[in-house]
């Protein structure tokens, strides 16, 4: 069941995104069956992502912020990708990893990362190959290595802080080097090794904190 708390000014658009959300819910909660029954949606069209027309975040355990673009013309990549949406922010509920009311522990931002990886590693096996903000295929080691030593050294804190413009930098856009995206892309590049180590699959990370799957890849 879902429930809308905050609504799209076009409701020709609410219906349509509310149908694909709906869909993708009742199927994403056959491999998680410890979602809530109830959902509540939260429209809030800032989260747009350009090349796919939609977007969302776990905002809390039972709460999804989601996004759609009325307007945007390519339908059949927009219902693919709310779809992927709804599996990756799902998989955010039943780890743990929301904005309000997380249940996880989280020493430095590297850790919201490793979560990040992990729900974009589940998007990718169950819905669709093409993860954008977590595709590191044209990142080399080293830089990602580089990246996640920085991520260390930031507080999750200042990360979620919206003062400091960390949180943007990181995980949306970096003007300063024009680059995108790239604490999810450490993240996936984290859970990837982990899961190739350990012989685990997604599923069974959903369990673990961040500093457990960190300990997959060095075991």
């Amino acid at each position: 069941m879902l429930e809308v708390i905050h609504h799209l000014e076009d409701k020709e658009a609410e219906n349509r995104s509310l149908e694909l959300i709906q869909a993708a819910y009742k199927e994403v909660r056959e491999l998680l069956p410890e979602l809530p029954d109830s959902l509540k949606i939260n429209f809030n069209n800032w989260y747009l992502l350009p090349e796919t027309g939609e977007g969302g975040y776990a905002h809390a355990p039972d709460v999804l912020t989601m996004s759609f673009d009325g307007d945007f013309a390519d339908k059949k990549i927009q219902t693919e990708h709310v779809r992927s949406t709804v599996f990756h922010e799902s998989y955010h509920l039943a780890h743990g990893h929301t904005y309000e009311d997380s249940k996880l522990p989280y020493r430095h931002t590297l850790d919201s990362a490793i979560y990040e990886g992990c729900a974009s590693v589940f998007e990718r096996d169950y819905t669709h190959p093409e993860i954008l903000p977590g595709d590191y295929s044209a990142c080399t080691e080293q830089q990602l290595q580089e990246w996640a030593d920085a991520l260390v050294s930031i507080s999750n804190e200042d990360y979620t802080n919206g003062d400091t413009g960390l949180w943007v930098k990181w995980a949306i856009y970096d003007k300063e080097t024009d680059e995108r995206w790239r604490v999810y892309k450490v993240g996936t590049w984290i859970v990837d090794r982990a899961l190739k180590n350990s012989g685990l699959n997604i599923l069974d990370l959903r369990t673990k904190a961040a500093e457990e799957i960190l300990a997959l890849v060095e075991q």
